[in-house]
């Protein structure tokens, strides 16, 4: 799947006015919320499965968009991020397989941190596309992020 897919995906589930980065922090958060909620002993083991495999498929995405080569983050943050996903998975499945709640701690704490640093740098970039576009003419803002046009 082309990145150009994987946006397309993201966009489905994009607010209007929120960064693609606004929207990861929006997916991560949620997971972090359904993963809390079912920490609690009383819910039902299928609210904890559905929200354990929830979160592992907003990270089997995150691992297919890290490993396209049009991607264009830094080869060393790629790879920092596919070890924390790999993390994750071993977290999710070894949770699966002993339904031990305990285990969701680290997972919730992985999204809201990455969620963080998401969000922070999302409103550095606004800030900045504000000031830069606050000195462009209506014939010079860009109309995309790919292109100039």
């Amino acid at each position: 799947m082309s990145q150009q897919n994987h946006a397309a995906a993201y966009s489905a589930h994009q607010r209007k006015d929120e960064t693609v980065r606004e929207t990861e922090a929006h997916a991560l958060l949620s997971c972090a919320s359904r993963l809390e909620t079912v920490r609690d002993e009383n819910t039902s083991r299928e609210d904890f499965f559905a929200a354990l495999r929830h979160n592992q498929e907003l990270w089997t995405l995150f691992q297919v968009c890290l490993c396209e080569s049009d991607n264009p983050l830094p080869m060393e943050l790629k790879s920092l991020l596919l070890n924390l996903s790999r993390y994750v998975d071993k977290v999710t499945f070894r949770a699966l397989s002993e339904g031990d709640r305990s285990l969701l701690r680290s997972l919730v704490t992985i999204n809201r941190h990455l969620a963080a640093g998401l969000q922070k740098k999302a409103e550095e970039e606004k800030t900045a596309m504000t000031a830069a576009t606050a000195t462009m003419t209506d014939t010079t803002i860009p109309q995309s992020i790919m292109t100039s046009a």
